[in-house]
């Protein structure tokens, strides 16, 4: 995998252009599914690494096609229906991640941009979906409800 250069960065966040990948380079999706959610019309997404025999899998969450600067988070791979049934924010993409250990704030967080960074079956299966750019939070700030 190769870095690619990005042309914003900032502490908190990172932008990720994916309008320059070519067709050829899409991910091969095994699945891709509408789901209902309410309010809110979804996709489920996956694609499978043969290389490192391993699946990846994504919710898109509102219509991302041609959309630029798309929030982009990792949730834990089991509750991505609850949490995308919980999103607030319109359109996003929800990233699942394996473990709950993985998804310490700013780590999971952090994973999810390096993998949007690189040329890879994570940032293909993103950018197949027709989105032109993401922006990731690597500080999200969660407050609490006294």
């Amino acid at each position: 995998m190769t870095a690619l250069p990005e042309p914003f960065f900032s502490w908190t966040t990172r932008r990720i252009d994916l309008a320059g990948i070519r067709d050829s380079e899409f991910a091969g999706l095994v699945l891709d599914e509408p789901v209902p959610l309410g309010k809110n019309k979804a996709r489920l997404i996956a694609t499978r690494d043969d290389d490192a025999d391993v699946d990846y899998l994504a919710l898109i969450v509102g219509d991302v096609a041609d959309g630029r600067d798309i929030a982009v988070r990792g949730v834990d791979e089991e509750a991505l229906l609850i949490e995308g049934s919980r999103s607030e924010s319109t359109p996003e993409i929800l990233v699942g991640m394996r473990t709950a250990a993985t998804m310490c704030d700013r780590f999971g967080e952090r994973r999810i941009g390096s993998q949007l960074c690189l040329e890879g079956p994570v940032r293909s299966m993103i950018a197949s979906v027709g989105v032109k750019s993401v922006v990731v939070d690597w500080c999200h700030v969660s407050s609490a409800v006294a």
